[in-house]
């Protein structure tokens, strides 16, 4: 049976009240920022008096819901929600940036009990999604709202996750998807320098290379703008359900997965991130970077049965380079059927090859980097998903039991002891990589290029899929 009682924490702005549950105290909706001005940076959260409750979650970011036909969300959505053990700290810390292309998602489907029953404190972050957080347009907004909100929070984290148990100084800082990518953009950032002590990026798509020039993102902003057929001086009063139809209608003519970038320039992100990696901006930082198998599985799906939530095609490449890509995995894969042949590019090209980058510049700069990769499939090539985009999500968490995980699960149903194995390992892993700051093989070195593959026997290897990977190398160096 289980018992819950309330549990307070002390933060600079004030008291906060959350619930103890199994061994783990749990404060939702604890505020990082004040509720934002649309459009405008983040500014610290004012101090209250007396205390306040965190038993429930806040608002959702703006974003569709899960038809795409209707909107959620409340603007004033900059919240954490900690996770920490029974236990007095300090304890090691792990912050979580949420993924869904930069539009949708929100740290409400992520539990960290699991971590903390084993004595991590767990911070997940919520931040601008969309146009709300990204838009870039002269007179209207800067751009890079959300990358400040994500700044500001591990300021927070900083100074404030103390009072849960944790420790500043033994920040882990993970995301997935846009998360992962948002993990690799912020080890380029000068502003967060310090605020981490190690990353976890996982599935980042086009990690450390996904971002607009201004021109760039003032053409998108543009396009919104033109979509809601006002002058740029009513943008920040547009009701938030226009603004995320025009959105959704712009995400639909733009063909790539990420529509909603940050902007790269200026003082809060000076340089690409893969650049800046390469050149030791995360030399001090343990970097773990890593993939799933079968990436592309889940965005084919997706489309299959008519999802408009997210772009659609590749973030990394154009049709014409699939098109080519194509032809030369076919000497390499002469079996496969096309459709998976252009996913198997796709994989490559939006999340693999990133993420072998990413690694690779961190050696170069004389960081230490780990790679992974999740093979284990949901259901044999072919016959559904495999290990697709998000598969590892509720095992790094060992939540395989959360409602927010059935959808993946929903076509072909592993069995419960494959689920259990699965994240007992990669959750053993990442545990292991929060507390210890080792993951449990060794360093990824372009000269080894050792790389864990979790599946139902996980193994350590050294340039797995070689072949595959030679072909890209060979692409990029006859251009």
């Amino acid at each position: 049976m289980t018992t819950v009682s309330a549990t307070t924490a002390q933060t600079r702005a004030g008291a906060v009240r959350g619930v103890r549950r199994d061994g783990v105290r749990v404060f939702l909706g604890v505020p990082f920022a004040q509720p934002p001005v649309r459009f405008r940076p983040p500014v610290p959260v004012v101090p209250w008096t007396g205390v306040r409750d965190a038993t429930g979650f806040a608002g959702k970011a703006p974003q569709p819901d899960i038809t795409g036909k209707r909107f959620i969300g409340d603007e004033d959505c900059l919240y954490v929600n900690v996770y920490s053990p029974e236990e007095p700290g300090p304890h090691p810390v792990l912050v979580w940036i949420h993924g869904g292309g930069g539009v949708l998602g929100s740290p409400h489907q992520f539990d960290g009990s699991a971590y903390a029953r084993r004595g991590v404190v767990v911070v997940t972050v919520a931040y601008r999604l969309g146009v709300l957080g990204m838009l870039r347009l002269p007179r209207v907004s800067e751009g890079n709202l959300s990358l400040q909100d994500q700044v500001l929070a591990l300021e927070w984290v900083r100074d404030d996750v103390a009072a849960f148990g944790g420790d500043p100084g033994r920040v882990t800082l993970a995301g997935q998807s846009n998360g992962g990518r948002t993990v690799g953009t912020l080890l380029a950032v000068p502003a967060a320098r310090g605020l981490f002590q190690q990353a976890i990026v996982q599935s980042g798509t086009g990690v450390g290379s996904v971002v607009h020039t201004a021109a760039e993102a003032e053409t998108v902003g543009k396009a919104v703008l033109e979509e809601l057929a006002v002058p740029a001086e009513a943008f920040a009063t547009v009701p938030v359900a226009q603004i995320l139809a025009a959105q959704q209608r712009v995400t639909g003519a733009l063909g790539t997965l990420v529509p909603y970038r940050v902007v790269v320039g200026g003082e809060l992100l000076p340089r690409r991130p893969g650049e800046a990696v390469a050149d030791g901006a995360a030399r001090d930082v343990r970097l773990l970077v890593g993939t799933t198998a079968d990436e592309q599985d889940l965005f084919s799906w997706l489309q299959t049965g008519g999802a408009k939530l997210l772009g659609t095609g590749s973030t990394m490449l154009d049709e014409d380079a699939i098109t080519r890509a194509a032809a030369v995995y076919r000497e390499l894969l002469p079996d496969w059927p096309e459709d998976q042949l252009v996913n198997r590019v796709r994989t490559a090209g939006d999340w693999w090859l990133p993420a072998i980058r990413l690694a690779e510049a961190q050696h170069g700069a004389g960081g230490p980097a780990w790679m992974y990769r999740l093979d284990w499939r949901i259901a044999p090539r072919g016959r559904g998903l495999g290990a697709a985009h998000g598969v590892d999500l509720p095992f790094v968490f060992d939540d395989v039991g959360n409602p927010n995980w059935r959808f993946l699960f929903a076509i072909a149903r592993p069995g419960p002891g494959r689920l259990r194995a699965m994240a007992t390992e990669m959750f053993g892993a990442w545990h292991r990589f929060v507390t210890t700051g080792e993951p449990g093989w060794p360093r990824y070195e372009p000269g080894s290029r050792v790389t864990r593959l979790f599946d139902d026997v996980s193994t350590t290897v050294s340039d797995p899929d070689a072949a595959e990977r030679r072909l890209w190398s060979q692409a990029s160096a006859s251009r």
